[in-house]
């Protein structure tokens, strides 16, 4: 049996696993957008880089099996991307992940939490489970929210 696994702050090095987490998440979820995200690949890179420091790497046995990143709004916490490999997940990955997406952001004092997840994405359930609130729907996407300080 796996043990659990190691959670650590991303790193430089790390990033081509990012591409084919995005990538496989792109292909089984959004498929029709593959295209594009491909041609916008460069604003992609820019992207994981500047969130190396809110980036968070789940490694299990010297592989990444998931990670997840976000970037600071103004008092919001936005998480940009949560993603486990599928054979890992339905153990716990994501959970500890978004956890510690959601201790972070209350460690710098932001006021909240925020996500869009694609409506047939069955990660909406997770963001649920954790508390996380509906706000709205646009384009296809729920957007969720969570306050991060009492009031």
């Amino acid at each position: 049996m796996e043990g659990q696994p190691l959670i650590r702050r991303g790193r430089v090095t790390d990033l081509p696993a990012v591409f084919l987490g995005e990538l496989d998440y792109i292909r089984q979820i959004e498929p029709q957008q593959e295209a594009r995200w491909k041609a916008a690949i460069s604003q992609h890179v820019k992207q994981w880089t500047s969130a190396l420091e809110s980036m968070l790497v789940a490694e299990l046995a010297g592989q990444i099996v998931g990670y997840c990143f976000w970037e600071n709004h103004g008092d919001q916490a936005v998480l940009a991307s949560l993603y486990v490999a599928p054979s890992h997940r339905r153990r716990g990955i994501g959970q500890e992940l978004l956890a510690r997406f959601v201790a972070e952001a209350k460690e710098r004092h932001l006021i909240s939490a925020t996500l869009g997840v694609q409506s047939e994405n069955p990660a909406r359930l997770l963001y649920e489970k954790a508390g996380f609130i509906r706000t709205h729907y646009t384009d296809g996407f729920l957007h969720y929210r969570l306050a991060l300080t009492p009031g």
